[in-house]
């Protein structure tokens, strides 16, 4: 399975630090350039420059430029680039965080998944073994928007 994955995304899981088992659930991932550009100097970089030396991830840029234009009028340049890529690669699933990017995403047929999705998937699968209570707190302490309550929910299932 092939994944596009946007920066919220990368970011979460990568100071969550299970950004590795990303392998777990996809066969190849694919980040934009602008979401490369925009992680360059984060704390997760060094984890993302793993998986790209390693053959998992890559790095690409989308040549639909008419379909880029149109995203970036209502979304990140980042989530505009990932939805695009998803749709020109025809990957099975675009990962990302943001409700407009996701709802926009899912308008042009593309399948998302969020990073929420993805920690139920690992937990699911018995790679993650923290309380949905602490996974939450630490996510909410790192800056991602979501109700406590919802989140717990969502990874209880």
């Amino acid at each position: 399975m092939k994944a596009v994955i946007n920066t919220s995304v990368l970011i979460a899981l990568g100071k969550l630090s299970y950004l590795k088992l990303i392998r777990k659930l996809f066969d190849k991932l694919v980040m934009a350039e602008s979401v490369f550009e925009e992680i360059k100097d984060s704390e997760v970089f060094a984890q993302v420059s793993r998986l790209t030396d390693a053959g998992f991830a890559e790095v690409a840029k989308s040549s639909k430029h008419e379909l880029l234009i149109m995203l970036s009028s209502s979304l990140g340049k980042g989530e505009a680039e990932t939805i695009a890529l998803a749709s020109e690669l025809e990957t099975d699933v675009a990962l990302l965080d943001d409700l407009r990017a996701r709802k926009t995403a899912r308008r042009l047929k593309v399948k998302v998944m969020g990073t929420l999705a993805i920690l139920k998937a690992l937990i699911d699968m018995g790679l993650v073994r923290e309380k949905p209570e602490d996974l939450c707190e630490k996510l909410i302490e790192q800056g991602f928007w979501i109700d406590t309550e919802l989140c717990v929910k969502v990874l209880k299932g």
